[in-house]
């Protein structure tokens, strides 16, 4: 082996051993969790309000040490996105808000176009399959082409008749 291959090999068995221990440090904290302490050399500040009354919740401070307070962490992971029980002004009502509906996102990707005799055919690509369309051509039961500018190409959605648009990115 060239010296490049043994360092090569070296720092991946240092990886492998540095995320073995990694994993036995993190499966021995789990059992013991303490509570977490800042050491600071300056006096400490005193609080007032709100702060105050989180940290006599905390416990004592001595001098010297800030005490850390945190939200408690939610019981299942649904609840980890909702705003604290103090965030919310608003009361919870069950009517829920409409919203219209609206087509999904174009899913061509403009390829190029060709003009022959005065009529402009795009290539546009939906995953794997090409589509050669011109202006009043449908691509299956989704969409319609309805114009086709050097600059952009407008759809009609059909299930809805809503109008979408897709920049050529030509000039």
């Amino acid at each position: 082996m060239k010296p490049r291959q043994w360092g090569l090999a070296a720092a991946l068995v240092a990886t492998l051993a540095a995320t073995w221990w990694a994993a036995r440090v993190e499966d021995a904290g789990e059992a013991e969790v303490a509570a977490p302490v800042v050491r600071s050399a300056r006096a400490p500040v005193s609080a007032s309000g709100p702060a105050r009354d989180r940290a006599g919740e905390a416990g004592a401070q001595t001098a010297g040490e800030l005490a850390i307070v945190r939200e408690p962490w939610p019981a299942s992971a649904s609840d980890l996105l909702q705003p604290s029980a103090g965030a919310r002004t608003q009361p919870e009502q069950g009517t829920a808000l409409a919203v219209a509906p609206s087509a999904p996102p174009l899913p061509f990707t403009f390829i190029g176009s060709i003009e022959r005799g005065g009529r402009r055919t795009v290539m546009l690509m939906e995953g794997e399959q090409l589509h050669l369309v011109g202006v009043r051509e449908r691509i299956g039961e989704r969409y319609r082409v309805e114009r086709v500018t050097p600059t952009q190409i407008e759809f009609t959605y059909l299930p809805m008749q809503q109008r979408q648009v897709l920049e050529t990115g030509q000039d």
